[in-house]
């Protein structure tokens, strides 16, 4: 509850309207004092972060294993049960941003760059000399970007770091990757389901609730690995494996409990969902990866 001093004057600052209490009857904005103390924002401050958190916890075991309850109690009507599955998700994706950069492949990191010290002017020069020596004129101006800085990277690295290096750009980049993927991912299960039952926003719903479970488990994992580090042990291709399958069984059960259709209907859509996200899956993967050897 705000402890904000009451404006003597009753007129909304907002909508113009009359305030007979504190909040506008219109607008809904509290008629409240602009101006506020340190001690105010500070303390408004940990009451929002303490009440964003509670909401977290509250929705952090359905995530765990069964965020489609999560979304069977938002589209029921109960919206203030739980965060709102918007604001739940980019909470998540703020922390796994953080986490993917602040812990993933520094080991890789280093290996791919052994020369530290060698400042990004002196390889820039490197590579302009020898892109002047070209044999010919006719062979750089055929050439397409991709392929000269595919160049440039070989000269410097072997396939398989240019790999590597892709691979952890794209993996610290998750967050924003998944974000390109969730509407078409919305769009494959609005594709295989009742037009007139399940609306793209019911579906949108359900994408957030499941995504947030995944980047929350892959932020798990992430830390997990990086505890196991410290005690010199590395986590091998079985662990890894267990988290991929627990993640489709996550994926699994939830479309089935959200849907709830006959076994058949289920094993036929999730046939037909899991093709058309592995094309896009694999067209967004490609562009990214693009992308990423562009700017690197």
């Amino acid at each position: 509850m705000s402890h904000g001093k009451l404006r003597e004057d009753t007129t909304c600052q907002n909508c113009g309207d009359e305030v007979k209490l504190r909040f506008c009857p219109t607008c809904g904005q509290e008629n409240t004092e602009t101006k506020k103390s340190f001690h105010y924002l500070f303390t408004h401050f940990l009451e929002d972060l303490v009440h964003y958190e509670s909401s977290f916890w509250k929705a952090l075991k359905y995530l765990l294993y069964a965020p489609e309850k999560l979304s069977l109690v938002y589209l029921s009507g109960k919206r203030k049960a739980f965060m709102a599955p918007v604001r739940l998700f980019i909470f998540i994706n703020i922390i796994s941003f953080i986490i993917f950069s602040s812990f993933t492949f520094k080991e890789l990191e280093h290996e791919l760059n052994p020369e530290l010290g060698q400042t990004e002017v002196q390889v820039d020069n490197e590579l302009e000399e020898k892109e002047l020596n070209k044999n010919t004129v006719h062979v750089k101006l055929n050439e397409s970007y991709l392929s000269r800085k595919m160049n440039k990277l070989e000269d410097n690295y072997t396939e398989e770091q240019i790999f590597q290096k892709v691979l952890q750009k794209v993996f610290q980049n998750l967050p924003k990757f998944l974000f390109l993927v969730m509407p078409f991912f919305a769009l494959s299960l609005w594709i295989t389901h009742n037009k007139k039952k399940w609306w793209y926003f019911d579906h949108g719903i359900f994408t957030f609730h499941y995504f947030s479970s995944f980047l929350l488990l892959l932020c798990i994992t992430t830390i997990i690995n990086q505890i196991l580090g410290f005690f010199n042990y590395e986590t091998n291709g079985v662990f890894i494996g267990l988290i991929y399958l627990y993640l489709n069984f996550l994926f699994i059960k939830a479309f089935v409990c959200f849907y709830q259709e006959s076994k058949l209907k289920n094993i036929v859509k999730l046939v037909v969902v899991y093709f058309l996200n592995s094309l896009i899956f694999l067209f967004v993967l490609v562009v990214f990866s693009i992308y990423i050897l562009y700017i690197l």
